[in-house]
C-alpha cells in the first residue's frame, strides 16, 4: 500500500530572505549555458517550539526550508509567489509554511511575514503541515493549498488559503476535506487555477479508504476533485476517479487545456507494480477517461535511488510525474522518474500534440553520465521551449561521508521526442546531500521544486544544502534562458 511510506514523507520550507538588488537582469541569463543564481538564506521565522513538543520517532529539522512549488502571476510575468515548508519533521510535514515573493522574475526576494494558516506555528488549527502547492489566478489572486495533519497523522485534511495581494496577506484557509478516522487519508494536494476560465480552480488528491484486516488487504486509494468557480472563496469537492481494490494514486495534477479540456497526471500503484498515467475529461471534470498514457514507473516510496558511495545513506525516491502544457495549445509535456535494470533512476520524457489524447514513446532526457538523475520538474514556454531541471551526482568524490551533488537543467525548443535535442547547463553545485534532512525512506532531496516560465527565461527554486550547522537547508533561485 502507498500509505505506510507517506507516513514518513519529509517536506521542509524555504525562507527566502530579502537580498539587495543585484546588478545582473533576468535577461542576462540568455548567454548560452549560463544562469543566474540567487542563493537566498534565512532562518526559521517561526516562534520557538511553536509546533508539537519532540517524541519517540520524531526528529525535528530546524531551520530547513525544502520542497518549494513556484508560481508566475499570468498577467504580471515579473511576480512569482513561492510556498514551502518551513522547520520540517522526519515524519509527517513540518512546523510552518514559508511563503516569499518575487517581482522581477527572481533575482530578489521578500519574505511574507503573514503566511497561510495550515498550522497551528501558522495560526491554525493543526499540528503540521506538508505537501504545499500554489498557483495564481487571472484576476492576480494567489491560492495555495496544503496537507494539514496531527502530529501522528490519524487526522488529515486538504486546506487552499487565498491572498489577494500577490502572497504578502493570507486569508483564513477553507477545508476542502477532513478525515479524523484512521480508515482514510489525505494526501498530496495540488491547486491549479484555469488560465482560460477567469475564477475557475482545481485542487486535486488522493484518499486512502484502508479497511484492511491483519490477514486481508482491503484498500483503495482513489482522485478526489475540489471545484471553485468563484476565484477560490467556495469550492465543491467530490471523487472523481475510483480505482480497482488494493490500488491506489499518489501526485495528482490537474492542467487546463484552452478547449475546456482538463489532464489529470498521477502515478498509479498496486502492491507489486507502479505507472505513470494520466486522464482526461471534457466536460469540466465530471467524468474522467481511462489512462490515455501508462507506462511502467518505479514503486512511488519503495526503492531508494541508490547512493553512490553504497553506503547505507540513500536518497529518497519521489516517482511522481508532472505535467507542462504550453500556453495556448494542446500540446502538453510529461515527465516522471524512470529506473533502469541497474537501479538507477532517470528522467521520462513524453508530449502529447492532441490534448492528452495519444503520447509519443517515452525517451531518456537527463544527461548524467553514470548514476542516478533525482527529482525532475518541468514547465514549458509560450512560444513551446521545454526546460526540466534535476539534481544528480556525477561529481560525487570517494568519500562516503559527503555526496556532493549538482542542479541541472536541460532545454528543448523542437524535435523535443528526440534525446539529442536537448542540451543541458548547470545551475549550482555541488553541495552535500548528507546534509539534507533525514527521513526512514533516505536523504530528503523534494518531491518536486519550483520551475516556471517567465517568458524568454526560466525561473527555478529549489533547495540546497549549506556549510552552516544552525541554517543547514536554504532555497535558492535560479534564472536561465530558454
Amino acid at each position: 500500500m502507498i500509505r505506510p511510506s507517506r507516513a514518513l514523507l519529509p517536506a521542509a520550507a524555504v525562507l527566502l530572505a530579502c537580498t539587495a538588488a543585484p546588478p545582473a537582469t533576468a535577461d542576462d541569463a540568455g548567454a548560452p549555458g549560463s544562469a543566474i543564481v540567487r542563493p537566498v538564506s534565512g532562518v526559521s521565522p517561526l516562534p520557538a517550539d511553536c509546533g508539537p513538543p519532540p517524541a519517540d520517532g520524531y526528529t525535528l529539522n530546524p531551520n530547513t526550508e525544502v520542497l518549494p512549488m513556484l508560481a508566475r502571476d499570468p498577467n504580471r510575468p515579473e511576480r512569482l509567489v513561492t510556498v514551502f515548508q518551513q522547520d520540517r519533521w522526519n515524519r509527517y510535514g513540518s512546523n510552518g509554511t514559508g511563503v516569499a515573493v518575487s517581482d522581477d522574475r527572481g533575482l530578489t526576494w521578500r519574505q511574507s511575514a503573514d503566511r497561510p494558516a495550515f498550522s497551528r506555528c501558522d495560526g491554525g488549527d493543526y499540528d503540521v503541515a506538508t505537501d504545499h502547492w500554489v498557483t495564481i489566478t487571472p484576476s492576480g489572486t494567489a491560492v495555495a493549498a496544503a496537507l494539514s495533519m496531527s502530529r501522528a497523522g490519524d487526522v488529515t485534511a486538504i486546506l487552499v488559503s487565498r491572498s489577494g495581494d500577490g502572497g504578502r496577506t493570507w486569508e483564513a484557509p477553507v477545508t476542502l476535506q477532513r478525515d479524523d478516522n484512521v480508515r482514510f487519508f489525505n494526501d498530496r494536494p495540488a491547486v491549479t487555477a484555469d488560465p482560460y476560465r477567469p475564477g475557475v480552480l482545481y485542487t486535486v488528491w488522493d484518499r486512502i479508504d484502508d479497511q484492511s484486516t491483519s490477514t486481508t488487504p482491503n484498500w483503495v486509494q482513489p482522485v478526489y476533485l475540489a471545484k471553485s468557480t468563484d476565484d477560490g472563496r467556495t469550492w465543491t469537492t467530490s471523487k472523481v476517479y475510483d480505482v480497482p481494490a488494493n490500488s491506489g494514486v499518489i501526485g495528482t495534477q490537474l492542467v487546463a487545456l484552452p478547449d475546456g479540456t482538463l489532464l489529470i497526471g498521477m502515478h498509479h500503484e498496486t502492491i507489486t507494480e507502479g505507472s505513470t498515467q494520466v486522464i482526461r475529461s471534457t466536460d469540466g471534470g465530471r467524468t474522467w477517461s481511462a489512462p490515455t498514457l501508462n507506462v511502467p514507473a518505479p514503486l512511488a516510496v519503495g526503492p531508494r535511488i541508490p547512493d553512490p558511495d553504497d553506503s547505507g545513506d540513500p536518497i529518497r525516491n519521489a516517482a511522481l510525474p508532472l505535467l507542462a502544457a504550453q500556453p495556448g495549445t494542446r500540446m502538453v509535456n510529461a515527465v516522471w522518474p524512470s529506473q533502469d535494470p541497474d537501479g538507477t533512476f532517470h528522467v521520462a520524457y513524453s508530449r502529447s500534440a492532441d490534448g492528452g489524447k495519444s503520447w509519443s514513446s517515452p525517451i531518456r532526457v537527463d544527461k548524467t553520465p553514470a548514476g542516478s538523475a533525482a527529482v525532475p520538474v518541468i514547465a514549458a514556454s509560450r512560444t513551446g521551449t521545454v526546460a526540466i531541471t534535476y539534481y544528480d551526482f556525477r561529481n560525487n568524490t570517494p568519500d562516503p561521508a559527503t555526496l556532493p551533488t549538482d542542479l541541472w537543467a536541460i532545454t528543448c525548443a523542437s524535435g523535443c521526442t528526440k534525446p539529442g535535442a536537448w542540451r543541458e547547463r548547470h545551475v549550482e553545485g555541488p553541495f552535500d546531500t548528507r546534509k539534507v534532512p533525514l527521513t526512514s525512506v533516505g536523504r530528503l532531496l523534494g518531491d518536486y521544486t519550483g520551475l516556471v516560465s517567465t517568458g524568454s527565461a526560466f525561473t527555478a527554486v529549489y533547495g540546497v544544502a549549506t556549510d552552516d550547522d544552525a541554517n543547514p537547508v536554504d532555497l535558492h533561485s535560479a534564472i536561465f534562458a530558454g
